[in-house]
């Protein structure tokens, strides 16, 4: 039961991104700025931070595939991405893992890689008219936003269930 848990949770996490937030979304209200819920990137590098870089890397392929299929085009640009982020960021330090700042903002930086990776992407092919100035107003700015008040949601109960997870895994290695 505790190892089918987590995908459970993080497939949760990816149909609520996707589906509920498009109802509450801001911008359905008349907002000019545009939030990205990002929630499967933060629970990627959390993962990452407390289970390690494979857990990350096979959730973020996944995910990222997943992402690909449901919201894109294109296949592989948010495969690689996700994938590339979990091994970059996830730090599996003692340090970086007993600090909440520097878990909520290792979040962040990958939000920021994810966005700019795919704007850039989306530039690159003339899928957006988007001028920079604007990314980083109407997008970028309130995206960060949305998903650093996620992460502070999410991190303490995430960072329980992963370090029971992590003892269970060391008890059923000895």
């Amino acid at each position: 039961m505790n190892r089918i848990l987590l995908p459970l949770i993080m497939l949760f996490i990816f149909v609520i991104e996707g589906s509920l937030f498009q109802v509450y979304a801001p911008e359905q209200y008349g907002s000019d700025m545009l939030f990205i819920p990002r929630f499967v990137v933060v629970a990627i590098i959390i993962i990452g931070i407390f289970l390690g870089k494979t857990h990350a890397i096979i959730y973020g392929l996944i995910f990222g595939l997943l992402y690909d299929v449901v919201y894109t085009e294109l296949l592989g640009v948010y495969m690689f991405c996700l994938g590339f982020i979990a091994y970059l960021l996830s730090l599996s330090h003692l340090y970086v893992r007993r600090s909440y700042t520097v878990v909520v903002l290792l979040t962040l930086v990958a939000v920021i890689i994810v966005e700019y990776f795919t704007f850039g992407i989306n530039s690159m092919l003339n899928i957006t008219a988007m001028t920079h100035d604007e990314f980083l107003q109407r997008r970028l700015l309130s995206t960060l936003g949305l998903n650093f008040i996620f992460s502070l949601i999410i991190l303490y109960p995430l960072r329980k269930y992963l370090l029971y997870l992590k003892r269970i895994e060391e008890i059923q290695k000895h």
